[in-house]
């Protein structure tokens, strides 16, 4: 069973991550998030390893790899670049394992759907349970109110660069 993952994408970025996602499990790889820069006339792919560091040479697999499907089916305007990275220190969570690998992290979550009447929150992940995120809010002093947000309810999660990030 394919596993989850949080898009944050349009309808043209989500065309190109269909197209290209299991051609880059087959490779190893997992889309992290899929975003055309149009200002910048940029396809940029973020992406991980299924297992280990990702290196300039997996950019460069990557990219030969998906620029034929891309151009085949005309996903992107003429005189476009195609930009592939890793997801940086501070990265987006995507998939459940994203969160598990966190805890303890601080992180941003932007919602779909308000819960207590907020949409957007700020916390520690505590873990995950039943397909929720366990967060504790930052600005709150009881460390015993738990929020409880389901994966799905998630439009955007993004780890807050701290120290403690740096020393991982």
């Amino acid at each position: 069973m394919e596993e989850y993952r949080i898009k944050n994408e349009t309808l043209e970025e989500n065309k190109i991550s269909s197209l290209i996602e299991s051609e880059l499990e087959k490779l190893g790889y997992l889309i992290v998030q899929v975003k055309i820069n149009n200002h910048e006339k940029a396809l940029q792919i973020m992406m991980e390893r299924i297992i280990g560091e990702l290196g300039i040479n997996d950019c460069t697999k990557v990219s030969r790899a998906i620029m034929p499907m891309i151009e085949a089916n005309a996903l992107l305007p003429e005189n476009y670049r195609i930009e592939i990275s890793s997801p940086g220190i501070d990265r987006i969570l995507v998939r459940q394992r994203d969160f598990i690998q966190n805890i303890g992290n601080e992180i941003k979550v932007e919602l779909n759907k308000k819960i207590e009447n907020k949409k957007n929150y700020r916390g520690e992940i505590l873990g995950l349970k039943e397909e929720c995120l366990l967060l504790t809010e930052s600005k709150k002093s009881d460390a015993d109110d738990k929020i409880r947000i389901p994966i799905k309810n998630i439009n955007k999660a993004k780890l807050i660069f701290s120290e403690k990030l740096l020393k991982l």
